[in-house]
């Protein structure tokens, strides 16, 4: 991996700050434009800025202690620029508000006139920002992480201890997010505001500013829009989840807690079944009943009274969760609430540890807290979005920080007029990342508002047991409190055997006894009831019934171990299936990759493996072959009862310890033809449940039975696969669901992750496992193939070959090999070979992978032309849209070995052996090695040189800075093949290789040539860019020539500081200079200049040429961000409604 965690915390912080900044911008310059904004907006963004600038000063300093480097030091050098740009800024911000106080029709003129003066100084911060998303987005495609490298590092349990903002830049990069504005949500109209208003139009300024002011209030429906677009950003898809998934209001028995205890027994039901025959025992029955409604009183005096605080505490499975949702769920605990505040409102969250990210963490619990005081108020809605119109652009959970969302809500509880009653479950389920301790402090902090009264349950942990104590917050022990509640539970389960298979005697003894063993604990009682009832339907005796409740165990995990034994001890076949669909449900692989891996629409819903329909055909190898080897398919009702099967088995095997749960959102295959564009029919919630449904466990307590217990770890080791064998099932599992949703619906997955999942099976295997693995390839090429998988691009783009994906990793090589000769096609082994090299990847971002000679030697002997040219399909290291990247087998390589030798890394290991073997023998077959191409250079003026993705020639000035120009080289074969000869720190020994004659080409390679075409630089007041042809005369000078060797001169490595400047550096940066002012210069447009570029061939080519026309819809994307290249892009709109674009794919 390029760097370490801390790097990646610094890189997340600087994101923060980039986003946080643009938002800063976007509101002066609305200031500077006479538009609506409010001071509370700037305030609220210019607190998040001095945490962000914290975040970055601690994290840069960590980083800097943990792992110098180069590149870190770039980062670092990047931080500080941020902070720059963040202080000039708040010094913005404090005069912006200081123009907003005056009110609105004053600040309306004022920020008219005052704009001419100011606009310069935003732009200018406006443009250094934009430079700093540009390093930022270099240094994530090129250096930071890679796809397969955060794929890893999400398997680390160092993973779950990451701040969330870390954690999620990890998530986004291993689902294919590397530019910035796909890492972080920009503010939707930022980059469209105005820059420039004449002075002349100031009254009408003012005019339109007030109508939109007073028009603003009166348009229901907008605020109706901005409503829902907000309250769509916080709601998660788990968001209720874990309320859905506990047990029925209506089936859980705590009804004395708003009852006494003489109108529970004066129900006759009740009345009859709960008296005992020993008077002394029913003396005492009563008299613990009385004991119970008082402690009950106590909670239901706080529900009428003005205190803050109560904790409901409770063993592990005593019920805790379940009466929660009861409370908020019972018209009762609404009528005492009335007797508090007649307008009192109830919201409430449910922490859930094993769950998801959002369901353990304080950014949750606040977006839920958030959400319902929202939904339940439009009013309150209002008012905020009033308050903070900049929360009008948030569309997703990922756009929210805590802090926002603690200011937020804090705004609310300040201004609702409601008193809110807020339930809090399970305290102790908050994620270690954010801890306890941070809980209970922001828990104590919304407690101090007056109008709020905040109810929690928690296990009996020390820190909330001395918290409790401290702050002298009332509460009660739920497992000594919930007899009577018990008892009805059981009554009610056991009551319709009565008097057919029971009787009236027997009911009692088993309800008394029931009750006394389960020691306030509900979930033990639930099993332990279920295992009679069993028990009953089996027909056993009085006698039997009460020894079979004597032998359960008393203890939760020792009830889990004993319900194991007694349903599966003596088959050793449902031990094997039970340990499996175990094995499955603590397997986490990530979410289905149904939805694009760059761009994810807002409120997605994301559906996490291992899913009902998957672990279905994992189980079923007659599915596998049926789908994924015949090309059959199934229709709704085979999907659904191979489900309901599965569904059984899980019940019946599995001793209760897992439970099927439906999918969170509805509407999921939706949801997914909506972000990808795909026009689905309508999918039934049966269809849904049973394709996108969970299997998960009852409890944490069976979880955590299963993983932290001797006993437990023993029934996991009970089936009969290894964890590699699982694995391949959940591989075959997956593809059925994505070949069936192609099939069904037309939707395609997502191939990156289980390319590379399958590419690890193959690892180090012997020959039986290597073609195991070689199978599942070919079931996965299959679907790809088949159009069902794929990698993620337009749709009116071609997929690049199955194979290409594989020819990085050696142990794939005979693979490939078996394949291309099994298909014998001379233009695909072409199309493979030209592949296996991204021009603008280097040894050090491929992490030092690159295919083998072996491998070349072998496409080669297939008829692979090493020298035809084509686009470049693969766009690992980005898109260069109007323009494709273009290039033969022979260029992309040696393109990325001198990014290689750019970089300085890997540049002695077997890789750079194998890459330099390539070269030297595809340079024998080269009809003219006096062949050119494009490099892309930028040269510093402190003497720091580096080579560009040619990739970015579209969004060149990005990468750029008034005094960091860049320069486009044509250079030929012959000078890349001798930078590639000197700077590769290898020995190709003809002698023991025989695959290289480099002294025999050394003739070949005289006169090399590198000129230089254009010098592209950054004017100062408008940041516009400025193409500077140069005279080939000038490129011919030792002046020349030494910058050239400057510029190609290899770099010191990845985590090596920066080399000092050598000497002359700074002579060459000035006569470089000089030459965008020689009289010989000419100046050009840029698209002109690009243009004739790509005229030439030099690695790229425009999107027409290429045969790549796209969608109108992609047009109106490139005409609205890639504008300077207008007439490339009229071009395309002319040819796709000429109907170019149903030859696209051709």
């Amino acid at each position: 991996m390029a760097t370490g965690f801390e790097a990646l915390g610094a890189a997340s912080a600087i994101l923060q700050v980039i986003q946080v900044a643009a938002s800063l911008i976007s509101n002066c310059k609305k200031v500077y434009d006479g538009k609506p904004t409010i001071d509370n907006d700037l305030e609220l963004y210019a607190g998040r800025m001095s945490d962000a600038t914290s975040s970055i000063r601690s994290r840069c300093k960590a980083m800097a202690e943990a792992r110098p480097s180069k590149y870190n030091e770039r980062l670092d050098t990047l931080a500080k620029e941020c902070l720059s740009v963040a202080n000039e800024l708040e010094a913005e911000v404090r005069s912006v508000t200081t123009i907003q106080k005056k009110g609105s029709l004053f600040r309306a003129v004022n920020a008219v006139l005052k704009a001419s003066s100011q606009r310069k100084k935003i732009e200018s911060l406006e443009s250094t920002l934009s430079r700093c998303r540009a390093v930022m987005e270099t240094e994530m495609m090129s250096h930071l992480c890679s796809q397969s490298d955060a794929i890893e590092l999400q398997q680390k349990q160092e993973f779950k201890e990451l701040a969330d903002d870390v954690q999620l830049l990890i998530a986004q990069i291993s689902r294919g997010h590397t530019k910035v504005e796909e890492l972080v949500r920009k503010e939707n109209d930022w980059t469209r505001e105005v820059v420039v208003q004449e002075s002349g139009k100031t009254q009408k300024a003012v005019t339109e500013h007030i109508t939109k002011e007073v028009g603003a209030l009166s348009v229901d429906a907008e605020l109706k829009a901005q409503r829902e677009t907000l309250l769509q950003s916080l709601k998660f898809p788990e968001m209720n989840q874990r309320y859905n998934d506990l047990m029925s209001s209506k089936r859980a028995n705590f009804r004395r807690l708003f009852a006494s205890y003489t109108a529970v027994t004066s129900r006759k039901d009740d009345s009859k079944d709960t008296q005992l025959s020993d008077d002394s025992s029913f003396e005492d029955e009563v008299r613990r009943r009385d004991e119970i409604d008082d402690a009950w009183e106590d909670f239901v005096k706080w529900l009428c009274s003005d205190n803050s605080l109560f904790c409901i505490r409770g063993k592990p499975g005593s019920g805790k969760s379940t009466l929660v949702k009861f409370i908020v769920d019972t018209e009762n605990t609404k009528e005492l609430l009335r007797q508090w505040s007649p307008e009192a409102a109830i919201i409430s969250h449910f922490f859930w540890k094993i769950g998801s990210s959002p369901q353990n963490s304080i950014k949750g619990f606040l977006c839920s807290l958030v959400y319902r005081s929202l939904d339940e108020s439009s009013e309150t809605a209002k008012q905020m979005l009033d308050q903070f119109p900049a929360l009008s652009s948030k569309v997703s959970y990922h756009d929210w920080s805590d802090d926002e969302l603690k200011s937020v809500f804090y705004f609310i509880l300040k201004n609702d007029s409601r008193q809110l009653c807020i339930f809090v479950d399970g305290l102790d389920e908050i994620s270690n990342t954010d801890g306890l301790y941070a809980l209970i402090k922001l828990i104590e902090e919304i407690s101090k508002f007056p109008n709020v009264k905040i109810c929690v349950s928690s296990r009996p942990e020390t820190l909330v047991t001395n918290w409790l104590t401290k702050q002298n917050v009332p509460g009660i022990l739920l497992e000594d409190l919930t007899r009577p509640e018990m008892r009805g539970f059981v009554q009610g389960e056991l009551k319709p055997f009565i008097p057919g298979n029971i009787s009236e005697d027997t009911h009692s003894r088993l309800v008394h006894d029931l009750v006394f063993k389960a020691q306030g604990v509900f979930l033990w009682l639930h099993l332990a009831t279920r295992s009679i009832v069993t028990g009953i339907q089996n027909g056993d005796s009085h006698d039997l019934l009460l020894a079979r409740l004597k032998e359960l165990p008393g203890e939760l995990k020792d009830l889990y171990a004993d319900m194991w034994q007694r349903l599966n001890e003596n088959n050793p076949v449902y031990r094997e299936t039970a340990a499996r669909y175990f094995n499955y449900a603590l397997d986490q692989k990530g979410v289905v990759p149904m939805f694009p891996e760059v761009g994810f629409p807002s409120g997605f819903p994301e559906v996490w493996q291992a899913t009902l329909f998957q672990i279905a055909c994992a189980e079923s190898a007659e599915t596998q072959d049926s789908l994924l080897r015949e090309g059959k398919t199934l229709n709704a009702s085979e999907v659904i009862a191979l489900c309901n099967q599965t569904t059984a088995a899980i019940q019946t095997r599995c001793a209760g310890l897992l439970r099927v749960t439906p999918i969170s959102m509805s509407e999921t295959i939706r949801h997914v033809g909506d972000a990808t564009g795909v026009d689905v029919p309508e999918a039934s919630k049966e269809i849904e449940k049973a394709l996108f449904g969970g299997v998960n466990f009852i409890h944490r307590t069976a979880h955590d039975f299963l993983t932290d217990t001797e006993i437990g770890q023993g029934i996991l080791q009970y089936g009969a696969l290894s964890q590699r064998e699982m694995e391949f099932r959940l591989v075959k599992g997956l593809l059925c669901l994505l070949h069936f949703l192609n099939s069904e619906f037309g939707l395609m997955g997502r191939s990156g992750t289980l390319i590379y999942r399958a590419i690890l099976l193959a690892k180090d295997q012997d020959q039986k496992g290597m073609e195991e693995a070689a199978d599942l390839l070919r079931l996965i090429q299959t679907q790809y193939d088949n159009g069902a998988i794929g990698t993620d691009r337009p749709s009116w783009q071609r997929q690049p070959p199955f194979l290409s994906h594989l020819t990085d990793f050696n142990h794939m090589d005979d693979f490939i090999i078996s394949s291309l000769e099994k298909a014998d096609s001379r233009e695909l082994a072409t199309a493979v070979l030209r592949e296996a090299w991204d021009p603008d990847q280097s040894l050090y971002y491929s992490r030092n992978r690159m295919p083998t000679v072996k491998l070349v030697q072998a496409l080669l002997s297939m008829g692979a032309d090493p020298h035809a040219y084509g686009v470049n399909l693969d766009q690992g290291m980005g898109r260069m849209e109007p323009f494709a990247r273009e290039g033969s087998a022979f260029t992309n390589l040696l393109s990325s070995g001198n990014r290689s030798i750019d970089d300085g890394d890997h540049l002695g290991g077997e890789a750079a052996r194998h890459l330099l073997m390539a070269a030297v023998s595809m340079a024998f077959t080269c009809p003219d090695l006096s062949g050119t191409t494009l490099v892309i250079g930028r040269f510093e003026e402190n003497g720091e040189t580096s080579i560009l993705n040619g990739t970015w020639l579209n969004q060149l000035g990005t990468f750029l800075r008034p005094t960091s120009p860049g320069i486009i080289y044509e250079v030929d074969f012959k000078f890349l093949l001798l930078q590639l000869l000197s700077g590769l720190a290898v020995d190709i020994d003809e002698a023991s290789r025989d695959t290289s004659r480099v002294d025999e080409l050394l003739p070949r390679l005289e006169n090399p040539s590198a000129v230089i075409r254009f010098i592209v630089t950054i004017d100062k007041e408008s940041t516009e860019k400025i193409a500077h042809k140069i005279a080939p005369q000038l490129s011919s000078t030792a002046e020349a020539n030494d910058l050239i060797e400057r510029q190609f001169a290899p770099g010191t490595g990845v985590h090596s500081k920066p080399k000092e400047a050598p000497e002359g550096t700074h002579a060459a940066y000035e006569y470089l200079m000089s030459l965008t002012k020689d009289a010989s210069t000419e100046r050009v447009g840029f698209e002109a200049a690009v243009r004739e570029l790509a005229e030439r061939g030099l690695g790229f080519c425009t999107l027409l040429k290429a045969g790549s026309i796209p969608t109108p819809s992609f047009i109106e994307h490139l005409e609205e961000h890639f504008a300077e290249f207008s007439l490339t892009i009229e071009e395309l709109k002319a040819a796709a409604s000429s109907g170019g674009e149903s030859q696209s794919k051709e």
